[in-house]
């Protein structure tokens, strides 16, 4: 199913908080696994010569991955202070640019081999991306979306059902993105998302799952750099993370493990 917003705020509201906090934001959100380009590459067939092109880089986590692999890479990224952390994070990388636009309404003659969003694509405007990156794609490219989720996998699971009562009582429009999380069985149906068929072929999907250890302090800082949680009146926000760290601190020993998948979906454009 496709992944749905949470109603605190309108997308164009929600996207913005990630340049308010980008250094909280390269600090505390993690990278991916190294599978993940590993079959990135392999399914796309991309190579040095390709033209790559990556929408919201972020500060440059799945960049700098795949720049150290000897690709050259476009990106687009709308905060100005998350593209001047990418430039540092990428300085070595003279392969790589980084464009602060809005990818909504951007233009370009380039086309690409490979066009990428890790972590950004349901940002995007779902009314135009995929005719938007079609457009930019050269006939049998590929799109290329994939993010981390958090999800059940035995690791925390009672702190998580713990967690899920404090959510309930002081942030009640976050229960059901923060508090339902799928299980592996579940986690590629739960970020499947929705690609035109008129554009695009069938998605073939490589589901990763894997663990992060955090202190109460990280957990709390991690969270506080999602959108949703940004979206929070300050002081609830601040009390919303105040009981979460405690509780980790209480009654799990101060850290706990989160589990994670992330799911790569890539279609093929249509010739």
């Amino acid at each position: 199913m496709p992944y749905e917003m949470p109603k605190i705020g309108t997308r164009t509201e929600m996207r913005q908080t990630f340049n308010q906090v980008a250094s909280l934001y390269d600090r505390n959100r993690p990278s991916y696994p190294e599978a993940v380009f590993d079959d990135l590459i392999a399914l796309s067939g991309v190579g040095p010569a390709s033209r790559i092109f990556e929408i919201g880089c972020g500060t440059g986590h799945a960049t700098q991955a795949l720049a150290a692999r000897g690709l050259a890479i476009d990106c687009i990224e709308m905060g100005e202070n998350m593209a001047a952390l990418a430039r540092q994070r990428l300085a070595a990388y003279p392969r790589v640019q980084i464009i602060v636009a809005n990818f909504d309404s951007w233009e370009t003659g380039q086309r690409y081999d490979l066009i990428y969003a890790a972590t950004a694509y349901h940002w995007l405007n779902p009314a135009t991306r995929d005719h938007r990156i079609a457009a930019l794609l050269k006939s049998g490219g590929h799109l290329a979306v994939w993010r981390n989720r958090h999800i059940r996998n035995g690791s925390c699971d009672a702190f998580l059902d713990e967690a899920a009562k404090i959510y309930v009582e002081d942030a009640p429009e976050l229960v059901k993105r923060r508090a339902q999380l799928p299980r592996p069985e579940e986690a590629v149906e739960a970020e499947r998302e929705e690609v035109s068929p008129e554009i695009f072929e069938p998605a073939v999907y490589r589901l990763h799952l894997w663990t992060l250890a955090y202190t109460a302090a990280q957990y709390a800082q991690m969270l506080s750099t999602f959108a949703d949680f940004q979206m929070l009146p300050a002081p609830r926000l601040q009390h919303l993370l105040d009981r979460i760290e405690d509780l980790i601190n209480a009654n799990y020993g101060g850290s706990l493990v989160q589990d994670y998948a992330t799911v790569l979906q890539i279609s093929r454009k249509r010739s």
